[in-house]
């Protein structure tokens, strides 16, 4: 029995090239809707509310931030969103907290507005609250961030 073939073509090229081209769609249409996302930075799911939105951020604590502090938990409360920080490398009395303080906050008001990780956090004008410890677990410091100030 012999094979029909579509325009002078044997059957098994034709297959081979409906073949190539549905895993070519395929693959454009995966890559033509990338856009960083909880999913592609290793996370579990994409959080639905605030709590799931915590959870997430609690889930990879403690994560170091820089060389000097890290992010050890998160808490929502009622009053807003509270970021426990710690200074591993620090000890409160050497050195100066205003100084520290006039450094921190504008790099801290423009990851609020940038980092997408805080969108629904933005999106929910919640005032987010900064603790820092030192290493003995001394408060260094502790400034709110209202939306009026992040928005």
């Amino acid at each position: 029995m012999k094979k029909i073939a579509y325009f002078g073509c044997p059957m098994r090229i034709i297959r081979t090239v409906f073949v190539l081209a549905g895993l070519f769609l395929l693959l454009a249409l995966q890559s033509g809707c990338k856009r960083k996302n909880y999913i592609e930075e290793g996370l579990p799911w994409v959080p639905k509310n605030l709590g799931e939105a915590t959870a997430l951020i609690n889930d990879k604590c403690p994560e170091w931030v820089d060389s000097e502090s890290r992010l050890d938990s998160v808490l929502l409360l009622p009053e807003g969103l509270t970021f426990y920080y710690s200074l591993p490398n620090k000890v409160k009395s050497t050195f100066d907290v205003n100084a520290f303080k006039a450094f921190l906050l504008p790099e801290i008001i423009d990851n609020i507005q940038t980092n997408y990780r805080l969108q629904m956090h933005r999106d929910s004008s919640i005032t987010m609250i900064f603790n820092y410890l030192d290493r003995g677990g001394e408060l260094v410091t502790e400034f709110s961030v209202k939306p009026e100030i992040y928005k």
